[in-house]
């Protein structure tokens, strides 16, 4: 306790031991120095600020490129966009060329949105896709090109059937995820498709799944590719663009000091994920994400934003609209659900109604960004009961691969918990004031917290935050549970701006010839929160927008090619 009594918890102290805290330790501990602090450290004013990015770009000497490759398509990276977009050109006759700089493929997570597919159809699932629009409109309040995500509803249906066929090749099998969030104000929409390996158990005992998500469907997308003669090299990263007199793209120079390749290209895509491992580009563009608690993607800290530099560097622009959007959810710590949350001070402080990246950033906002999910010991079928009614979900509420038709599993998830448990992100006591000085919280204010909850299940009536009643469970039986909550980053959806040409386009709104953006690295698509009414829309533009890039660099009509399909 401090010496007026009151009992604080840093940040520090919360995460000591955890695996959030060792992220975030990491990520302090190789954070770039931000240009803005002169080198006295005094803080510059923000139109005198100079980021990295802006100092002009030394080309590289001619005696540094040791090989030439000529080719109609090069690709910057080897993850689901950028081995779409390889399919793709390869498929309408270019001859194509991807340079990556990790050893392997890039894969994480699985949901994948895509509008009115043929999975969809024959489930039986119908949504008002126009509306889902509106939605996503509003949520970005309208901070977005609409062009840009009516392209995509009328034509990821169609894309996503085309990646099914694929996948088949390969025994991929395909179904939806039926655990989004089903609450009246942050409706989801069942527009989330799932691949996975013939007999894959989608249980998804605490984060261990195999043969399940992007990890199964990416490397299919690479057999594909390599069978139509598609040229794969990794361990080589992209440095520069070459950009003519002309103002067109001409190729790119990749790999290492020294013995460089240069690339002679009609067309180059950039496919190169997101920038979240980049702590000067979030400062720049998303200064909240910093706040996140931990990080995670594969390959780990691979994702600096090189496509984005490389681009403004020959005259690219970045989306305006800011902050740009952080996908940041609960990944990291305990599942949530909808149960009584309190902050560091064993406070209430908001309806727990809400999706998971909602519940990230308010618990931010919170004192040290600190906030556990309080409940008894009859969470689990009370969780049971609101998904299985439509009542509840979403992610770390419903669970991750939660397949069609299957309903909430209360067995495996009582097993997550014991893991919990047991990596101390779980807290278990036998009194609610044992529980409060396990997680460091003063002991009246927590009972009094619970008390007052407790009361306002039996109303059935949440005055305080108006949480719906039917998620009003009280918190009176032991044993009692306290789930630490951390926010953690995925991915920034801030990109290079463009149109649904998928062009990079300059500082004047022009396109730069020759020179496409897809998936994270692309702009426009998203504006100051990652919108969770469509679970896996990153990865869903990743597909729809790497197949029409693969045809428009390929010098094909993505009209002629891919169905529009009726929303």
């Amino acid at each position: 306790m401090d010496k007026d009594g009151k009992n604080r918890v840093s940040r520090r102290d919360f995460l000591k031991g955890s695996v959030a805290g060792m992220a975030t330790a990491a990520i302090a501990a190789t954070a770039v120095a931000v240009p803005g602090v002169s080198e006295a450290g005094e803080k510059l004013p923000h139109d005198c600020r100079k980021w990295s990015w802006e100092a002009p770009m030394k080309a590289i000497p001619e005696n540094q490129i040791k090989k030439t490759v000529k080719t109609d398509v090069v690709i910057i990276g080897a993850g689901l966009a950028g081995l779409s977009a390889a399919v793709s050109a390869a498929e309408n006759g270019a001859d194509v060329q991807i340079v990556e700089k990790n050893a392997t493929w890039a894969a994480r997570g699985g949901h994948i949105t895509a509008f009115n597919s043929k999975v969809q159809k024959s489930l039986g699932i119908q949504n008002d896709y126009r509306q889902i629009i509106r939605d996503w409109i509003a949520w970005a309040q309208g901070r977005v090109d609409e062009k840009l995500l009516w392209t995509f509803a009328h034509k990821s249906g169609a894309c996503m059937d085309w990646a099914v066929d694929i996948s088949k090749k390969y025994g991929l099998e395909v179904t939806m995820w039926e655990g989004y969030y089903k609450g009246p104000d942050y409706t989801e929409y069942p527009v989330t498709h799932i691949f996975y390996e013939e007999g894959a158990d989608l249980s998804y005992v605490y984060g261990n799944s195999k043969g399940i998500g992007n990890v199964t469907l990416v490397p299919a997308m690479e057999k594909e590719a390599k069978s139509k003669g598609v040229a794969i090299n990794y361990n080589t990263p992209a440095v520069q663009l070459i950009k003519g007199s002309d103002g067109k793209i001409k190729g790119l120079i990749a790999g290492k000091k020294g013995k460089y390749t240069k690339f002679l290209a009609k067309s180059v895509i950039i496919a190169t994920g997101d920038y979240a491992s980049n702590d000067e580009m979030k400062e720049c563009y998303s200064p909240f994400s910093l706040k996140a608690d931990a990080q995670i993607y594969f390959p780990n800290k691979c994702n600096t934003g090189d496509g984005h530099i490389m681009a403004m560097q020959i005259g690219g622009d970045m989306q305006r609209q800011g902050p740009h959007a952080a996908v940041i959810h609960l990944e990291a710590g305990a599942a949530s659900y909808g149960f009584l949350h309190v902050n560091a001070l064993g406070k209430r402080f908001k309806n727990e109604d809400v999706n998971t990246q909602s519940k990230s950033c308010t618990k931010e906002l919170e004192p040290g960004g600190i906030a556990y999910t309080i409940y008894d010991k009859h969470w689990a079928d009370q969780v049971k009961y609101q998904v299985d009614n439509n009542l509840g979900g979403g992610l770390f509420y419903g669970q991750m691969w939660q397949p069609w038709g299957k309903g909430w599993n209360k067995e495996v998830e009582i097993m997550t918990q014991e893991a919990h448990i047991k990596d101390g992100k779980v807290l278990v006591a036998n009194s609610v004031e044992e529980l409060a000085q396990k997680i460091n919280v003063p002991v009246q204010n927590l009972k009094a917290t619970i008390s007052r909850y407790n009361e306002l299940c039996r109303m059935q009536n949440d005055l305080d935050y108006g949480k719906r009643k039917q998620l009003l469970t009280p918190v009176i039986d032991p044993p009692f549970y306290a789930g630490k909550l951390y926010s953690t980053l995925l991915t920034m959806c801030g990109g290079l701006r463009t149109d649904s040409s998928l062009l990079v386009l300059d500082e004047k709104g022009q396109p730069i010839d020759g020179l496409y953006v897809v998936g994270s690295a692309q702009g426009e698509f998203f504006a100051n929160d990652y919108p969770t009414i469509c679970p896996g829309i990153g990865h869903g533009r990743c597909l729809t927008f790497g197949r029409m890039a693969g045809i428009l660099a390929a010098g094909k009509d993505p009209d002629r090619i891919i169905p529009s399909l009726d929303v």
